[in-house]
């Protein structure tokens, strides 16, 4: 059989990854040419372009280049060992993902409440000084709410009666995320409901107790939300539903919806 070689600008005009990207993968191990023209072209085989397209993708996951290495030394030989490794630091991306949202929606509430003081602050006369809104603008008020608005996907409507907000402070919704990532790792089956996303979870007196806890507990601070839980004979059921501007973060809490 005679295998089927392309040249690098070939690859690059196929997969949309430049030449020197290439070159670069290469260089630190990710991407080994099928071999050398006799003229010493580069050149790159059909399994390479799949190679190419899984490193791709995996950097839209935001995997790095160290972990993507170990992914692709074990690339040729076993793909279950592919897909063990690669759950692991996709869940440790996940942990980060949710800490960073965490971490935004306390600086959205602190962009929020210092573009106010700026917006109603009389505008000063020559140099900034101590007391100008300027300088006072990120000061927390000792009488500042303790309700932070969440990032939307769109603003919500004039007549919708419960804000989208949470009143945890960045610290204790973390631990809250982390509460849930407990939770929703232990669950058996999801599907997308009309307003958010079902877990099924197998019969567990224990689980199922922390479950309506925590359920009870996030609607304490996070009014917006909607839980529904159901135990019959085919296991526990947790329905998590929220306004349509807020699906983003029932989908950053509790994962995708299908």
């Amino acid at each position: 059989m005679t295998m089927t070689t392309m040249r690098i600008a070939e690859v690059a005009q196929r997969t949309g990854v430049p030449a020197t990207t290439l070159r670069y993968y290469e260089e630190i191990g990710l991407l080994a040419p099928a071999g050398r023209s006799g003229n010493g072209y580069r050149e790159y085989a059909d399994r390479d372009l799949e190679k190419l397209a899984f490193i791709t993708r995996a950097k839209q996951l935001d995997i790095s280049l160290d972990e993507l290495r170990e992914l692709v030394g074990v690339w040729d030989d076993d793909c279950s060992e592919v897909q063990h490794r690669m759950t692991a630091v996709i869940a440790s991306r996940v942990a980060q993902t949710q800490a960073r949202i965490v971490e935004l929606v306390a600086l959205t509430a602190q962009l929020q409440a210092a573009a106010a003081r700026l917006a109603s602050a009389p505008v000063s006369e020559g140099a900034c000084g101590d007391d100008c809104a300027c300088v006072t603008a990120a000061a927390t008020p000792q009488d500042a709410p303790d309700v932070v608005p969440l990032p939307l996907t769109r603003s919500p409507a004039a007549n919708e009666a419960v804000p989208i907000a949470c009143t945890l402070d960045s610290a204790m919704a973390r631990e809250r995320i982390a509460d849930w990532q407990g939770v929703v790792a232990k669950a058996t089956n999801r599907r997308a409901i009309d307003d958010g996303i079902a877990l099924t979870f197998e019969h567990d007196a224990e689980l199922t107790t922390e479950i309506a806890r925590l359920a009870a507990a996030e609607f304490d601070c996070c009014s917006f939300f909607r839980f529904g839980l159901a135990v019959d004979a085919t296991g526990v059921c947790l329905e998590v539903g929220a306004p349509p501007q807020a699906r983003d973060i029932v989908t950053a809490v509790f994962g995708a919806r299908a």
